[in-house]
């Protein structure tokens, strides 16, 4: 008996082993974390909407500095209900939390992020008769940056690093590259607890935009009444005015208090009514008839509300994030299945928002010294977006083929630029398996492609053990070596390994160290 069970207990473990190994490789965690949300706030870059005081710690909370609007700040942790306890400028005090914005990926590194408006808009429309899917025509081909700094920046705040910045950056506190992503601390507090219960259930959120410029609320606002009038107004809007679908003025997005959202399982996303952003009837969360329809309306409405006023197209798993955001406390819009914003936040910074406008965040604080980098594989997506921003986001070319890789996903322009530059292929003629990690000889070898590498002497001794001069890598390791950011050449260099982000990162700055002409969008 004691062997049947030492058995059991062996091949259920194993069985066990392998299926979170592979929840978290499909990016998404089973079961809500042990440690609360206030327990990961330590080392979370913080920025404000407004100027605040910094207060020091203690029974009387006198005032030691103030914090400008904007400006990063290292976040220590909670103190008491309402106040952070932060660093800023080497200075240690306190803030309260009605106009802070924290980073949401160093307290939610689980959730996963595809930011679509950091390099291109994927917004869409449709006619009455559904027969016909419009693309907006935005200003330029990204949200966020498209050559204008003035536009999409503030140039007085970040004049120096504006324009070196869209789309993922390195972030030193999570060890990967990801997106920065402001979001009020009231509404990150909120997003964190419904992704608690969307875990218990088996889901992760995806989220594909939250903090936006209002620069950019306008610009789209313009081009979606402009597609309107060109189609002698028969989008399909269900009953909705415009403004329902971008707001005319002031959106949640621009103070960061909103997200859009889908829920994944696995590697899938869950059925919703649409695709994401496709501005049109068949994507409304409620019935135009029902009495509340703007967020402001249905603030403070009770679950049931929103169930008595769903409209046909809603599927279940679109009610089931709509039980999860409400049942945190965020709000929903009556127009699109995928926006949820903090009333709370929209209320205590409504009148901050200009401070916001042409804002993007473009720095992150510096983590705590003692902060431990987790070696996190580099998937081969990533890989060629970090190529791509190191480039300078050169303009994508030809069409690609490949069945896993869509307008929906951030890296999508990287894989055209990529793969029509010859500097990598797909997995097969159809697919490009983003997900797949790619090996340390890998992306050497397409980094060396892009500097426009020649045919390395073979006659040479391999400047490492394991790399023989008859490997299909040879010339990018003796490129790489040759420039000094290989490696050790004592040592091995272990081509078939798995890339890290940190070893991506050294490649990257390696290579612009050595005097390869890279931007800096990649750090």
């Amino acid at each position: 008996m004691r062997m049947k069970k030492c058995r059991f207990c062996k091949v259920s473990a194993l069985i066990l082993a392998v299926f979170v190994w592979m929840s978290i490789e499909a990016g998404f965690c089973l079961h809500p974390r042990a440690e609360g949300f206030s327990d990961r706030l330590s080392g979370v870059t913080g920025w404000t909407s407004t100027t605040v005081s910094l207060y020091e710690a203690g029974q009387d909370f006198y005032q030691i500095g103030q914090i400008q609007a904007k400006e990063p700040f290292r976040i220590l942790g909670k103190y008491g209900d309402d106040m952070l306890e932060v660093e800023y400028e080497g200075t240690v005090g306190c803030v309260e939390t009605d106009n802070v914005l924290i980073n949401l990926p160093d307290v939610e590194p689980d959730i996963i992020y595809n930011l679509t408006n950091a390099t291109g808009s994927i917004f869409t429309a449709t006619t009455e008769r559904g027969t016909v899917n419009l693309k907006l025509s935005l200003y330029g081909t990204q949200l966020y940056y498209n050559g204008d700094a003035s536009v999409y920046y503030d140039s007085d705040a970040y004049s120096a690093t504006a324009e070196s910045r869209a789309g993922k950056v390195w972030n030193p506190k999570l060890g990967k590259y990801e997106f920065i992503v402001p979001i009020l601390f009231t509404a990150a507090e909120k997003i964190s607890a419904a992704r608690e219960r969307a875990a218990a259930d088996g889901f992760n959120f995806k989220i594909y935009d939250a903090y936006r410029t209002n620069v950019a609320t306008q610009l789209m606002n313009s081009s979606f009444n402009s597609l309107y009038s060109e189609h002698d107004g028969r989008l399909k809007l269900a009953g909705y005015d415009t403004s329902f679908y971008v707001a005319a003025a002031l959106s949640a997005h621009n103070i960061g208090c909103a997200i859009d959202v889908t829920m994944v399982r696995g590697t899938e996303e869950a059925d919703m009514p649409t695709q994401m952003h496709v501005l049109s009837g068949d994507a409304v969360l409620l019935n135009y008839s029902s009495s509340g329809r703007t967020a402001h309306e249905l603030a403070g409405k009770s679950l049931s509300y929103y169930y008595d006023n769903f409209a046909g197209t809603m599927t279940e798993d679109a009610k089931l994030l709509c039980q999860y955001m409400i049942g945190a406390g965020m709000t929903g819009l009556g127009s699109e299945w995928w926006h949820y914003q903090d009333q709370t936040g929209y209320s205590r910074n409504a009148g901050c928002y200009s401070n916001l406008a042409t804002w993007y965040p473009c720095q992150l604080y510096a983590p705590a010294s003692d902060t431990v980098v987790p070696e996190v594989m580099t998937r081969r997506a990533e890989a060629v977006y970090q190529l791509w921003a190191a480039a300078g986001f050169p303009a994508a070319s030809g069409d690609i083929s490949f069945t896993d890789v869509t307008e929906l996903d951030y890296y999508y322009n990287a894989v055209r630029w990529a793969v029509s530059a010859g500097l990598i292929s797909g997995s097969s003629s159809t697919t490009f398996s983003p997900n797949d990690a790619i090996t340390r000889a890998g992306f050497l070898d397409m980094l060396y492609r892009y500097c426009g590498g020649a045919q390395a002497d073979s006659s040479e001794a391999p400047a490492f053990s394991d790399v023989s001069p008859n490997a299909w890598y040879y010339s990018a390791v003796q490129w790489a070596a040759g420039l000094g950011f290989a490696g050790d050449p004592s040592g091995a260099f272990r081509p078939a390994s798995v890339l890290t982000q940190e070893q991506m990162h050294s490649f990257l700055t390696g290579a612009a160290g050595a005097g390869i002409a890279l931007s800096g969008n990649y750090i």
